[in-house]
């Protein structure tokens, strides 16, 4: 059985080995669009490329850093790479985890008086419910009216994010000392706490990469979701409820966006503040849909690898604005042709095929 369990291992490895060919060749051209860049803007181009790639190596505040931006873009990686499973796309990983996120604070500040050992589980369920409902909403949308998920599930971002608002700013929920939308802190019984600035969710997204694993390879589940996405019409002759695979898919994303937006709260942020899903103006669940196409398929060690890349570039960006003046724009348009280049590349990898 061990045996068994190891071959199929090593069949991950094997893949994520025969995509990386893809994903260096697009990261070298990346590196010298970068480049030309930070030439043409007048910067030393050797150490800006020291500076972006190794930040997050330095120092041990900036590896943990690194750690703390992985792990909600890679269970918001999750979120986008599961329903592409059934061909559909979650673009609503942003709004999932914002709504769950804000279920979870006003749940934490109203049970703030349970002992940890209970309350942490049941603010962990609630979110990861609450996120999972959230994105079936789509689904449902889809299979009852043929609503194309990806207008639903922006429709669904901009209505959490009103919500984030509306609770945030609410008088029984609001800092009253606070300059923006922010809640009161949640109960420290409600907190998840770090360990050597390492934080506990770790934990949970070493755990999803095992669950992943098992889920996709097997599960009969996991095996239907690969069905429907391969051939839709082959897995309705053979017996796969299409619907069903399809209310799946978007509950499983939704839940690792919900588990996203609980973390955030109870081991971050403390409180639910406007903005805590985003990163320098951009959405954390952009971060996980590019982590997710890096990637190329839903195997848990690219994701795992695609989301700590992300990290890397992101706090690198940040080293480079603070120390050589550089927008960290500049590092997003990078990571936008790094994913331009691996699709890009992919296709043609495709046809020589």
């Amino acid at each position: 059985m061990l045996k068994k369990y190891s071959l199929n291992f090593k069949n991950i490895l094997l893949k994520v080995l025969n995509s990386s060919s893809s994903l260096f060749i697009s990261i070298f051209i990346s590196v010298i669009f970068f480049s030309i860049i930070i030439s043409l803007l007048g910067y030393n181009v050797f150490q800006a490329l020291n500076t972006l790639i190794f930040t997050s190596f330095s120092s041990y505040f900036s590896f943990c850093s690194t750690i703390i931006k992985t792990i909600p873009i890679l269970f918001l990686s999750y979120a986008y790479a599961i329903p592409s499973m059934v061909q559909f796309f979650n673009i609503g990983s942003f709004g999932q985890m914002i709504f769950s996120g804000t279920v979870v604070t006003v749940f934490s500040l109203f049970l703030g008086n349970l002992e940890s050992f209970i309350l942490i589980p049941i603010l962990i369920i609630i979110g990861i419910f609450s996120g999972g409902i959230y994105a079936l909403i789509a689904a449902i949308l889809k299979i009852k009216n043929n609503i194309d998920p990806i207008i639903s599930t922006i429709m669904l971002n901009f209505i959490s994010e009103q919500f984030l608002y509306y609770i945030a700013g609410h008088p029984y929920f609001a800092d009253p000392i606070a300059g923006h939308p922010t809640t009161r802190s949640i109960p420290k019984n409600a907190l998840l706490g770090f360990y050597n600035g390492i934080p506990y969710s770790l934990i949970f997204a070493l755990i999803s990469i095992f669950f992943i694993y098992f889920f996709v390879q097997r599960s009969k589940k996991g095996y239907e979701l690969l069905a429907v996405g391969r051939n839709i019409n082959a897995s309705n002759i053979f017996g796969i409820n299409i619907n069903n695979s399809i209310l799946w898919a978007f509950f499983l994303g939704g839940c690792f966006s919900g588990l996203a937006g609980t973390l955030e709260i109870i081991n971050i942020n403390g409180k639910l503040i406007a903005g805590f899903a985003s990163t320098n103006g951009i959405q954390l669940g952009l971060f996980g849909t590019l982590a997710a196409l890096i990637a190329g398929s839903i195997n848990p060690i690219a994701l795992f690898i695609s989301a700590f890349f992300m990290s890397v570039l992101m706090i690198g960006a940040n080293a480079l604005q603070r120390t050589m003046g550089i927008s960290v724009f500049i590092v997003f348009i990078c990571q936008a042709l790094i994913v331009i280049s691996i699709v890009t590349i992919r296709e043609i990898f495709k046809k020589r095929r």
